[in-house]
């Protein structure tokens, strides 16, 4: 038996902020998913692989309350230039968690630390 990867679920007491915070950061083309008063969830959809940022109390029966400090939800995104990356951050005022040489690590609104690396 053979699987891959399909998708990423996170959990959010805020998922509109984290939502927000994956599209201004990453780049990344979320779209909202639902009506007000319905199932309200954000996607991106790329290339086969999911990302999806659910509400932690709705999501309540699979994974709640929000851990942050979980590995389950430990995001790693590849950039191609960090000092260019840094300047974006510099641009929506947002102060890394921590930087290296590779890595850049900032904590999303939910507490959790996401890194940007060029590796």
């Amino acid at each position: 038996m053979t699987s891959r990867l399909r998708g990423l679920f996170l959990t959010s007491d805020t998922p509109e902020a984290t939502a927000a915070f994956y599209r201004d950061v990453a780049g990344l083309e979320l779209e909202q998913m639902g009506r007000a008063g319905e199932y309200v969830y954000w996607k991106v959809d790329k290339d086969g692989l999911q990302l999806a940022i659910h509400d932690a109390a709705t999501f309540a029966a699979y994974t709640h309350p929000v851990r942050p400090d979980s590995n389950v939800t430990h995001l790693y995104f590849k950039i191609e230039d960090q000092a260019a990356f840094l300047e974006h951050l510099q641009r929506l005022r947002l102060t890394p968690y921590a930087t290296d040489a590779v890595v850049v690590t900032l904590t999303d609104p939910d507490g959790r630390q996401v890194m940007f690396g060029t590796a």
